[in-house]
């Protein structure tokens, strides 16, 4: 399911002070969310939505759809790994694997590497074949040649390290005596369940839910550091790189402004909010059902400050929405005191 960000704003001056950090939320008696695995159907994730992953569930690992078959190029890849990397977790990538014969694996094994390569996946991630075709099932163990075709050639070609992912019903087509990340959904998930414990993880919710991002995900337990080692830079501190560019007080994501910047960005190591192409200043934003503020220069603010004669709390752990209101209140107090 795409994902929607909606963008509200309504202005008024702010006055910072203090810093204070933030909370903690877990989940009580689930496994645990070490990994979650992200495609298109998710949107673009951001760096904030990982931080609060990071931080509120204990998210250590990301992977996200790089390709499918030998044409399909996700378009959201190198935005997640970027905002994955920023948000200091480990990034990985996958496949969705099409191909039933050793040749067709192997050619689209090369245009997996082409394009997690273009996209950033660094070297010593893991890419994975994700194998789950109907056809493929009916293969049953004739399949393991073609998955380990797909697998050789990723190593060779791009560097990575590479596994199968599949349905628990159907373990059989991964290769012999090899480790795999298996899915499969329990209706009501405990911590205690630790199914598939002798693979790499355990997919074992296909509708899960963060506070800070829209729709449902697939989130992971894993047995081992498969998917959280050997990656040779994790970046814990946002970069400064230029992510958005401006044109006659219009503001886009590339140098070529045809796409208008729309939503929370990072931008010069500061996050900044926009609106359509517009940066939004001393006003507030609601976003992801979270509400922020931008300062006279457009930049997110974290800390303490006083608005209208009341003091909100954004926290300094990185999340930079306020701390202090659920967002249902908040909203309903927002538009009071603007009137």
């Amino acid at each position: 399911m795409n994902k929607a960000v909606k963008l509200v704003a309504v202005g008024a001056a702010f006055l910072f002070g203090a810093t204070f950090a933030g909370n903690v939320t877990v989940q009580a008696d689930s496994p645990r969310y070490d990994m979650v695995d992200v495609s298109n159907h998710n949107g673009q994730m951001t760096t904030p939505e990982f931080i609060d992953m990071r931080d509120a569930y204990g998210v250590k690992a990301v992977t996200t759809k790089i390709s499918e078959g030998t044409t399909y190029h996700d378009w959201t890849a190198a935005g997640n790994i970027r905002a994955a990397q920023e948000a200091g977790l480990y990034i990985n990538g996958y496949h969705y694997l099409r191909a039933t014969t050793v040749a067709g694996a192997i050619a689209e094994a090369d245009y997996a590497v082409a394009m997690a390569q273009a996209d950033g996946l660094p070297v010593g991630a893991v890419l994975v074949a994700d194998v789950e075709e109907p056809a493929q099932m009916a293969m049953g163990a004739n399949m393991q040649a073609v998955v380990t075709a797909f697998e050789n050639e990723v190593q060779i070609k791009g560097g990575f390290r590479t596994t199968a992912y599949t349905m628990g019903s159907h373990l059989e087509v991964t290769p012999y005596g090899e480790k795999s990340w298996i899915a499969s959904y329990p209706f009501t998930p405990t911590s205690t369940q630790n199914w598939y414990a002798t693979e790499h993880g355990w997919q074992f919710d296909s509708k899960a839910t963060f506070r800070m991002s829209l729709g449902v995900f697939d989130v992971n337990q894993l047995y081992d550091n498969f998917f959280t080692a050997d990656q040779a830079v994790i970046k814990k501190n946002p970069g400064d790189g230029a992510t958005v560019w401006s044109k006659g007080g219009v503001w886009y994501t590339d140098k070529s402004f045809k796409h208008k910047a729309n939503g929370i960005k990072k931008h010069m190591g500061s996050y900044w909010s926009f609106a359509y192409g517009k940066l939004i200043k001393s006003n507030w934003t609601n976003s992801w059902g979270m509400y922020y503020w931008s300062d006279g220069d457009g930049k997110l603010v974290q800390g303490k400050g006083t608005w209208k004669g009341y003091t909100w709390d954004f926290g300094t752990d990185g999340t930079y929405y306020v701390k202090n209101a659920t967002p249902k209140s908040l909203n309903k107090l927002v538009e009071q005191l603007n009137k």
